[in-house]
């Protein structure tokens, strides 16, 4: 198979049919596979959270949705092996976790609904389940007891800390969600972080207050 463009490859994930309650596209049996090696995935990847904004702006909640389950969930595909692939420059890697915050603040806030999805509050859409399950589901976890420095594992922190400071509370709980997973491995930067997060809005609303101190101590799902 002969490696897709850029162009190409957004038409493959994001212009299919897609709605709120329809079967996603990728279980089609009969799809053709996308043939992207792990090091332009890497790249691809990079320059879509980075222009998200843009590139995104033709396709609707539920087609952005699909297209990003897509690429993050290994039990769909395996597009992001290459956050793991050592034959893919770091440097590249880590160019696309930081993209993320990008994707997050210009796509994911502005889209996602106002709700909590870990108390399933009514009114979410299909990208709320994406934010929520973000840190659960992409191949990426904190390095237990690893070598310091880590540039991967700081480039998630730092996103997970930057999306905490977004105002839709979706992404807050997002974050949080990552935290909490991350906890284990990095409970001094975890406590630091949503410690600050708490302190720094008295107003929040008591439901994240609770999963925030839950998650600070990774007693979550």
């Amino acid at each position: 198979m002969t490696e897709v463009t850029y162009e190409a490859w957004l038409r493959y994930l994001f212009d299919r049919a897609a709605t709120e309650e329809g079967e996603a596209w990728y279980w089609d049996d009969e799809l053709a596979s996308l043939a992207v090696s792990p090091a332009q995935a890497a790249l691809y990847t990079a320059r879509l959270f980075a222009e998200s904004a843009r590139a995104l702006s033709g396709f609707s909640d539920a087609q952005v949705a699909r297209g990003l389950e897509y690429m993050v969930n290994p039990t769909i595909s395996d597009h992001c092996h290459f956050l793991h692939d050592g034959r893919v420059p770091q440097m590249h890697r880590i160019d696309a976790i930081e993209a993320m915050t990008i994707l997050f603040r210009d796509v994911i806030a502005a889209r996602c609904r106002t709700v909590l999805s870990h108390l399933d509050e009514p009114g979410a859409n299909l990208l709320n389940g994406i934010c929520y399950m973000w840190w659960d589901i992409i191949p990426l976890w904190g390095e237990h007891g690893g070598h310091r420095p880590n540039p991967m594992d700081d480039a998630c922190l730092a996103v997970m800390r930057d999306t905490l400071h977004l105002p839709n509370p979706a992404c807050q709980e997002s974050a949080l969600h990552g935290l909490g997973h991350w906890a284990g491995a990095y409970p001094e930067f975890t406590a630091r972080t949503i410690d600050a997060y708490l302190a720094a809005d008295p107003r929040l609303r008591p439901e994240l207050v609770r999963y925030a101190e839950a998650a600070r101590t990774g007693c979550i799902q």
